[in-house]
């Protein structure tokens, strides 16, 4: 475990100092769109892009005051955070910082992109999702954790209704299989609760800037 914990202090350091190394530094058209977003909140004129990514960019920005650093410091964070997180929780930490070794999460965390705190909400749901048929007695819990997570997953990126899309038909196939297990109740909770989320969102779009996405 030892060598997989060096591994882990190298992935971030590599990728803090990747963009420096790129003629762009990792800044393409869609995240001047982002910077964009995020400079006229909290009064967005369009909702070409989710608010979730621009909200988090506003926020380091008025830190930083340089939509570049917001946007580096964003990433570094989510790889700690994702890293650190399977480290303390031995959550398949092995697995985890093999997963950084690829040049998916590589590129994704080189970009002022939506992608990064997707990629990030998108770790956490597979853990809340696991604990729902890990946990007998959290069961609950872990549903309204990983719905929340789910709902600002859609304000990050539109992308994350294919998710819940998805959940919709696992649960319809397997509904006579694992309707008396215990997972069963958490699961709907978590449908429901995400589903509401999601259609609140698409709802404030289409109040706000008359179209849905």
């Amino acid at each position: 475990m030892f060598k997989y914990k060096i591994l882990a202090v190298i992935i971030v350091i590599v990728y803090f100092l990747q963009p420096f190394f790129f003629s762009n530094g990792g800044i393409g058209a869609d995240s001047l769109s982002y910077f964009g977003i995020a400079a006229d909140l909290p009064n967005p004129e369009t909702n070409l892009f989710p608010l979730g990514y621009p909200i988090l960019l506003r926020v380091l920005y008025n830190v930083v005051y340089d939509w570049f650093w917001a946007s580096k410091i964003l990433n570094i964070l989510f790889v700690i955070g994702i890293l650190g997180f399977s480290y303390f929780r031995k959550f398949y930490f092995r697995e985890t910082v093999l997963l950084f070794t690829g040049k998916t999460c590589f590129f994704v965390f080189l970009q002022a992109m939506s992608e990064g705190p997707f990629i990030f909400l998108l770790y956490f749901l597979f853990y809340f999702l696991h604990q729902i048929f890990a946990e007998k007695n959290r069961g609950f819990q872990n549903a309204v954790m990983a719905s929340i997570i789910l709902i600002v997953m859609f304000s990050v990126r539109y992308s994350g209704i294919y998710i819940y899309a998805s959940f919709l038909l696992f649960f319809v196939l397997m509904f006579f299989k694992i309707r008396k297990a215990f997972y069963f109740k958490p699961l709907m909770l978590f449908g429901v609760l995400s589903g509401t989320g999601i259609f609140s969102y698409l709802l404030f779009n289409y109040l706000v800037f008359g179209t849905f996405t």
